[in-house]
């Protein structure tokens, strides 16, 4: 006779949680288990993943704009990992990130945050549109002082929202994203001003999850400190002043209340959960273009279409291992600028990287076709060099003074692949920067 024992193995305890993911911190070779799953990190490539989820095994790429992928029933995305950290000076903003890895899982039948629980933290009553372009995203890689091209690293602290469109001061108004309290409220004096405010709310389902909302316009206040928030209650309007009408959002998980000086201390990785609240779903289909104006760079104080191709944005440049930031370079005089391509990036920098290709690739998703293009390059700063191609067509080889732009003429190229390709090659011997800070696309037929 024989006897079976059947044996359910525990579920490893997770680091913290937040809504339905669990976060894990793991060294290269460690492992946990969810849903009867053993997950384990294998290696590290930049700012790559090697994970092997019960039999399957894949590269994810730690997300700073990315979203999670399924495996079977789970759900998982790299919140965080020891190549993406933020240099010294800014290290605190990654303290949940105690080993090489901080891996985020939930089950794919549930959302990331509960649609019941948690709201988009900006009204939609007056058609708030989320402008993916901006590159002032969380845990984003940028040169302090980029326009004056100062060699100084710099990490983004939160999500930045556009509310740059406004008519008025009360078009978008900023609401809590869950039952809450109202920790504090700080208000900052500029040029003898104070109309520039930050909000420090505490989850009621979870305390010791702390949301901030910062620049925001003091004179539209609607809450005070210690009031209980439902979610959805106003909170405020974003400062359209000294900031362009910019909204900085973040999340923090601290056993402390967080002070205004140390805010983004302990930030958690939460794109993947404010795009399901913007989207109301799980799945979002890729976006895709018939026609467009695409401006690169930084134009009237927004860093634009520098980062790296994503489906749910439809465009971006496609990087490589290689280049751990995954985004490129800009160059700006403050209003207008360009993205700046070079074969050797970040030079003088931790995020110092090599281009191995040569050339850099903007893909957009657009319907196949036949289309009209033409592109503008140059760099607003630097003498250049670009030769550019449109798929296989080779468009233009120029060499360009400091501060000169020309336009490519237009061309008609066919799409065969989803995928319109702006190919720019760049020096690889003296590292003369090639800039793009343009591109203009029509489908014909």
């Amino acid at each position: 006779m024989s006897f079976f024992l059947n044996v359910i193995a525990q579920e490893s305890m997770p680091g913290f949680t937040w809504g339905n993911v669990s976060f894990f911190n793991l060294d290269v070779g460690e492992s946990f288990l969810f849903g009867n799953k053993e997950i384990r990190l294998l290696e590290l490539e930049n700012n790559f993943n090697k994970i092997k989820v019960g039999t399957d095994t894949l590269w994810i790429k730690a997300g700073r704009r990315n979203l999670p992928v399924t495996v079977g029933n789970i759900t998982i995305y790299v919140a965080d990992n020891k190549n993406v950290k933020s240099p010294a000076s800014f290290s605190k903003i990654n303290r949940l990130l105690q080993k090489d890895a901080l891996i985020a899982v939930s089950y794919f039948n549930k959302p990331l945050l509960d649609f019941s629980r948690y709201v988009f933290p900006v009204n939609f009553n007056n058609g708030f549109l989320w402008n993916f372009d901006i590159d002032m995203y969380l845990f984003s890689r940028l040169r302090k002082d980029e326009m004056q091209d100062e060699n100084s690293d710099w990490t983004h602290e939160g999500i930045v929202f556009d509310m740059s469109n406004t008519d008025s001061t009360e078009k978008h108004w900023l609401t809590a994203i869950e039952n809450s309290r109202v920790v504090w409220i700080n208000r900052t004096v500029v040029e003898e001003k104070t109309n520039i405010s930050c909000v420090l709310i505490e989850s009621a389902l979870q305390p010791g999850v702390y949301y901030i909302y910062d620049n925001l316009d003091s004179k539209n206040i609607e809450i005070k400190t210690g009031q209980k928030l439902i979610k959805g209650d106003i909170i405020g309007t974003a400062s359209t002043e000294d900031n362009n009408g910019f909204l900085q959002f973040a999340v923090v998980k601290s056993d402390t209340v967080p002070s205004y000086d140390n805010r983004y201390c302990n930030t958690i990785n939460f794109f993947p959960q404010l795009f399901q609240l913007y989207y109301r779903q799980n799945y979002v289909f890729p976006r895709s273009f018939s026609k467009g104006i695409i401006k690169l760079g930084i134009f009237n104080g927004a860093i634009e279409n520098i980062h790296a191709f994503e489906d749910y944005s439809g465009k971006g440049w496609l990087l490589g291992k290689w280049n751990t930031v995954d985004r490129v370079e800009y160059a700006s005089d403050g209003y207008t600028g360009n993205a700046r391509l070079k074969y050797r990036l970040f030079a003088g920098t931790s995020a110092e990287c090599i281009n191995p290709d040569g050339f850099y690739d903007y893909e957009i998703s657009v319907p196949n076709g036949t289309y009209r293009i033409r592109a503008k390059l140059g760099d607003i700063k630097l003498a250049s060099w670009q030769k550019i191609m449109f798929e296989d067509v080779e468009v233009m080889t120029t060499e360009l003074s400091p501060g000169e732009y020309k336009w490519t003429g237009e061309q008609i190229i066919k799409v065969i692949d989803g995928r319109l390709t702006v190919r720019i090659f760049v020096d690889t011997v003296e590292n003369k920067p090639a800039g793009i800070s343009e591109i203009v696309f029509q489908q014909m037929y």
